[in-house]
């Protein structure tokens, strides 16, 4: 199995309150306070995925910034939209949603971090029988607002993204696919013993010409829990940039991670 991450490339949110206006920030609210009801949208270019694959699981990430704390009653919902949405959406002029889709989940938890199962939404959208024009957040009747990190937050830790699990088929199509610049990422380092450490190994290209950055997302996870002994890791990656860089394209190499708890 591999794993590859697509963090969101849009992200916006409307509201009641300001119903010919946008809020486009650090974050997304969904949700309402008796008074004013907040929807959000996050948008995914999954492009880089070969149109052959067999995906396994896909799951939404969400970054909580706020309310830490167990309720279950707090039911929110994920609609894949009909339409598309832009800097000039407002909550009076919103895209449509596909109402016969959609996956609750309950964010007002202890973790900083909550995850939806969207296997059904990528799956769709790669195999071209659903439209990816983004996705909507949304919760009713709640009384409450939940704050998540947007696509454009400042601290990188906070944008949301799709993990996509799939099985070695993708390791194949991905090693050398026409039409793209393959790149190989060594990864040399310590994991503490009993533990184990989520990685994303990220490669940005910024496009000459368009001043537009795409970036190429790559994790795993390095499991020592079962060990008193820390765990050397000294493993290589094959990144394929899609579409082909050209020349005046300028890439920039990250890495980072946490330990899991």
């Amino acid at each position: 199995m591999q794993s590859i991450i697509i963090p969101a490339t849009k992200s916006l949110t409307v509201t009641n309150k300001f119903p010919n206006e946008n809020i486009n920030g650090d974050s997304i609210f969904v949700g309402n306070d008796e008074m004013c009801s907040y929807i959000s949208y996050l948008y995914f270019d999954i492009s880089a995925l070969p149109s052959n694959i067999r995906i396994l699981n896909a799951e939404l990430v969400l970054f909580k910034m706020n309310n830490f704390y167990d309720d279950s009653k707090k039911m929110f919902s994920i609609y894949p939209l009909k339409d598309y949405f832009s800097t000039y959406t407002t909550f009076n002029n919103r895209p449509k949603v596909n109402v016969k889709m959609k996956r609750d989940f309950y964010p007002i938890i202890t973790n900083v971090a909550v995850t939806v199962n969207v296997t059904y939404f990528v799956s769709l959208w790669i195999n071209n029988k659903l439209n990816n024009t983004g996705i909507s957040i949304i919760s009713k009747n709640n009384s409450i607002i939940a704050e998540f990190g947007s696509s454009i937050s400042k601290d990188t830790y906070l944008v949301p993204f799709i993990k996509v699990v799939t099985d070695n088929e993708f390791k194949n199509a991905n090693c050398n696919p026409v039409g793209a610049t393959k790149r190989q990422v060594r990864v040399i380092g310590t994991v503490a013993e009993d533990s184990q450490y989520e990685a994303i190994i990220n490669i940005g290209v910024n496009r000459s010409g368009i001043d537009h950055t795409d970036n190429y997302y790559v994790a795993d996870e390095y499991n020592n829990l079962l060990s008193g002994k820390p765990l050397h890791i000294d493993k290589t990656y094959n990144i394929a940039i899609i579409p082909k860089e050209k020349v005046g394209d300028v890439e920039t190499l990250d890495f980072y991670g946490s330990y899991k708890v």
